[in-house]
C-alpha cells in the first residue's frame, strides 16, 4: 500500500527580490523555482512530503507599507485556512530603508508582519537584507542595525538565513558580480537560483536537526 505524503505549504513573501525581478522588470525569476526543485529533489522530504510553494512578492513595497495587508489577505484566503502553511519565508527591508525610515520602524512592521503566520502554527525564516551597489555610510549603518535585529530575534519557530553574508556585492568578484546582480540592487535570474538554492539549504538543515533531535528524544524513552 502507498504511503500518503502529508502536505508541505510554504509562502515565499516580500518585494521585488521575492517575485525575481531582474532585467529592469521585464523577466521574474523568483527564487521560489529553484527553492521548489531543490526540495523536491531531496529525497528525504520528497518522499514524506507533497511539497507547494506560493510566491508574493511586490516590486516596490515596503514592510512598512502593505506587507501587513498583503499577509492578513493571504490569510484569509480559503485554501489557507483549508491548507494552512508550514513555513512563510520572508525577504523585506530593502525598500523601506532607501525611502529613509528607521530600523526601528522596519523591524516592528517585519515582527507584526510575521506575527500572523506565526499565530497559524508556521514557522518563519527571515533573511537579513543583502546589500546594494551604493556604498553610503548611512545606509550601510542602518541595515547594518536592522540586521542584527532581524538575528536577535528571539520569537519561537523563528529561524534566520544571512542573506547579507551569502550575497554580497562589494566583496564579489567582478566576474561572479556580473553574473549574480543585475543592476546593482537585484539580482540575475543565475542570482535569485542562488538564493533558492541557500534556502532550501537552511530549511533541510533545520528539518533535520529536529529529526535528530527527535530520534534523540525516542532512543531516550526506549
Amino acid at each position: 500500500m502507498a504511503t500518503v505524503k502529508k502536505q508541505f505549504r510554504i509562502l515565499c513573501f516580500g518585494d521585488s527580490l521575492t517575485e525575481g525581478y531582474t532585467h529592469h522588470g521585464l523577466s521574474f525569476t523568483p527564487y521560489s523555482l529553484t527553492l521548489l526543485e531543490k526540495l523536491r529533489t531531496n529525497l528525504s522530504l520528497s518522499s514524506q512530503y507533497n511539497i507547494a510553494i506560493d510566491t508574493d512578492g511586490m516590486s516596490g513595497d515596503q514592510v512598512t507599507g502593505s506587507f501587513l495587508g498583503r499577509m492578513e489577505d493571504r490569510y484569509d484566503h480559503p485554501l489557507t485556512k483549508h491548507l494552512p502553511y508550514d513555513w512563510v519565508v520572508f525577504l523585506g527591508g530593502t525598500n523601506d530603508l532607501g525611502w529613509g525610515k528607521s530600523t526601528e520602524e522596519i523591524h516592528s512592521a517585519i515582527k507584526a508582519v510575521t506575527d500572523i503566520p506565526l499565530s497559524y502554527s508556521a514557522r518563519v525564516l527571515i533573511m537579513t537584507v543583502p546589500e546594494c551597489s551604493a556604498k553610503i555610510a548611512s545606509l550601510d549603518a542602518r541595515r547594518d542595525e536592522l540586521n542584527q535585529a532581524i538575528w536577535d530575534d528571539s520569537r519561537d519557530d523563528v529561524f534566520t538565513l544571512d542573506l547579507y553574508a551569502k550575497m554580497p556585492y562589494h566583496s564579489m568578484s567582478k566576474d561572479e558580480r556580473k553574473e549574480i546582480w543585475d543592476d546593482g540592487l537585484h539580482f540575475t535570474a543565475a542570482g535569485y537560483a542562488r538564493i533558492g538554492t541557500l534556502v532550501a539549504e537552511r530549511l533541510v538543515e533545520i528539518l533535520q536537526r529536529e529529526a535528530e533531535l527527535r530520534d534523540g528524544e525516542d532512543q531516550d524513552q526506549d
